[in-house]
């Protein structure tokens, strides 16, 4: 993980918030804020070049999606995700994502996997050209949220986005654990896609349950091994 102070890019737009949370999303998400770090507003707003006013909305976004939290009289910090929150995050994603692929194989056409292949696809091809990791990771996730997406059930999906972002933070800490096999996140999808197309809803439920236990396992020990915030 890179080790360098990191700076946010100042924004200039007419709607600032909007430029300001997502300039923080993705520093959190990429992991460049360590979890319960305190968020300065003074100076976010300085490196950003902007008022505290648009930068405190921001964070007020940022703690409604979960990343942030807001303590009184301390101030914000990135959430800190303990053992307990992961282990639910992941059972919870367990319960949605192979609910939803029950549902899906009522619903799905070739279109639906024309388009988990081109997410796979666009995965493996991002990953070889090393873009961004946030990038990464976006692909990582559509992956997911389009199985959910299958589903067609509007309060499924609802439960699905309220630990989108989180998720995507653990994406985030295990991301260095793929450092000798990149491919490996695209490699369980094609695997959940290649059962899908052979109508083995089955194989496809154990494969999926077996990559977010793996996933599980991996967020769990980045967290153990991640160094305090006394060591930064």
């Amino acid at each position: 993980m890179n080790t360098e102070p990191y700076k946010l890019h100042p924004v200039i737009s007419s709607n600032l918030r909007e430029q300001i949370e997502r300039e923080i999303r993705s520093a959190i998400i990429e992991g460049r804020y360590k979890p319960g770090e305190r968020m300065v507003e003074s100076a976010i707003a300085v490196e950003l070049g902007v008022s505290r006013a648009p930068v405190r909305e921001a964070l007020s976004a940022l703690e409604r999606e979960g990343l942030v939290i807001n303590i009184p009289r301390r101030g914000s910090f990135i959430v800190d995700l303990t053992e307990k929150d992961i282990k639910e995050i992941y059972s919870f994603r367990l319960l949605l994502e192979t609910g939803a692929l029950e549902f899906a194989f009522e619903r799905v056409n070739e279109e639906d996997f024309e388009n988990l292949q081109q997410l796979i696809d666009d995965l493996n091809d991002a990953i070889n050209q090393k873009v961004d990791l946030e990038s990464i990771l976006n692909l990582d996730l559509f992956f997911h949220d389009y199985l959910c997406s299958l589903a067609n059930h509007r309060r499924l999906y609802a439960a699905w986005k309220s630990i989108r972002l989180q998720t995507q933070m653990l994406m985030g800490y295990i991301s260095s654990t793929f450092e000798q096999f990149p491919h490996e996140p695209a490699v369980w999808h094609q695997s959940i896609l290649d059962a899908m197309i052979e109508n083995d809803i089955e194989t496809a439920k154990t494969i999926l349950t077996e990559h977010i236990y793996d996933a599980k396992v991996r967020a769990l020990k980045a967290v153990e091994d991640r160094p305090s915030l006394e060591e930064k």
